[in-house]
């Protein structure tokens, strides 16, 4: 993606006014945090890649480490669980795991980061946001506006198997009941 083909001088200039257009509410440290991060992956789009360790691993691998080496490599792997949820979860398919998983690893990773206060209070706010967050960074890159999906088999099997809340917000838009983890749609 060129920034100034989208008409910006930079990527992060992009990703702020799409996430400016969302009036998503986030705390100011967040919206900065979100904007820098999708950058910083968009430059380096390998980084979260299959070709990566798999998230688990990498997450006991950084809770072995100390000091700031674990910081910093907890704040990676909550890095790489917010892209991958929020930008590319139809990467999951086919694999053992759903973006509840990888949610869950990134919450805990930004949670171990974080402190009360300080340059580093923005994890815990990523960590208890987390959904939310990977939310609104799904909604950056695939605006809702411009979703057409039809297919509202598809779109139940991504909910059903993966924990694809977008596909849950369109399903039941779509007046598709969702009643539970695991309902019979023969019914």
């Amino acid at each position: 993606m060129s920034a100034v083909a989208l008409g910006h001088p930079t990527l992060e200039s992009y990703f702020y006014g799409e996430l400016e257009s969302l009036e998503a509410g986030l705390p100011p440290e967040v919206e900065a945090y979100i904007v820098h991060l999708l950058a910083r992956y968009a430059r380096r789009p390998g980084a979260a890649g299959r070709t990566s360790n798999a998230l688990a691993l990498q997450y006991m691998r950084a809770r072995e480490r100390a000091g700031a080496a674990r910081a910093r490599a907890l704040r990676t792997v909550g890095d790489r669980a917010l892209f991958i949820a929020g930008v590319v979860p139809r990467s999951l398919a086919r694999t053992p795991v759903d973006v509840r998983y990888v949610s869950s690893i990134g919450e805990a990773a930004y949670g171990q980061v974080a402190a009360p206060s300080g340059p580093l209070a923005v994890f815990g706010m990523l960590a208890r946001q987390f959904e939310e967050i990977t939310e609104v960074v799904a909604n950056i890159v695939e605006p809702a506006h411009d979703e057409q999906e039809t297919d509202l088999l598809a779109l139940y099997d991504r909910w059903r198997n993966r924990g694809d809340e977008r596909a849950a917000k369109r399903l039941i838009a779509a007046g598709v009941p969702l009643g539970g983890p695991d309902p019979d749609p023969t019914h």
